[in-house]
């Protein structure tokens, strides 16, 4: 089974009188699609559960003084970063399942209470250094010209990333 998460968006929800904030989350499972929406509570809690069973990323802090659009894109990108460290885990609980609304049965897995029996068989294929855009990689006297048509079809016909 394959699994690819993340958190493409956010959403405020007005609920009689309460306001608060849903994550959507995008869950591609075995080359099938689908969203769920979940609060920052909702993630709090799975984190709570798993942390018990196995090693976790980092969970981002609940300490927010505003809820401005930058802060919200923040926890939004901090809680993407959580949440695929959780699913790229060697091994993940039946409650990562039960959060994503990923039915188990469908794929054979049979997990007891609790337990930490899923292996996943996915692994990173192409995977670039945090730091790609800071690394002179073009030692020769050759201009890269892959990374100029790339430059030129992203910005304008005119730029010239290596100029003769």
């Amino acid at each position: 089974m394959l699994i690819r998460v993340s958190i493409p968006a956010y959403r405020k929800v007005k609920e009689d009188d309460a306001v608060y904030t849903v994550f959507t989350v995008d869950i591609w499972v075995s080359g099938q699609h689908h969203m769920v929406e979940r609060r920052y509570s909702e993630f709090e809690e799975l984190h709570k559960q798993i942390k018990k069973l196995m090693k976790c990323p980092e969970f981002p802090p609940k300490k927010v003084l505003k809820w401005n659009n930058k802060v919200l894109e923040h926890r939004r990108f901090a809680l993407e970063v959580y949440l695929q460290g959780v699913v790229y885990h060697e091994a993940m609980p039946k409650a990562v399942f039960e959060f994503l609304d990923i039915s188990m049965e469908d794929d054979g897995l049979d997990f007891e209470k609790n337990s930490v029996t899923y292996m996943p068989t996915h692994q990173a294929v192409v995977t670039f250094p945090e730091d790609a855009y800071l690394q002179d990689t073009n030692r020769g006297t050759l201009p890269d010209i892959i990374a100029e048509g790339v430059t030129m079809g992203l910005f304008d016909n005119d730029y010239t990333a290596f100029p003769s």
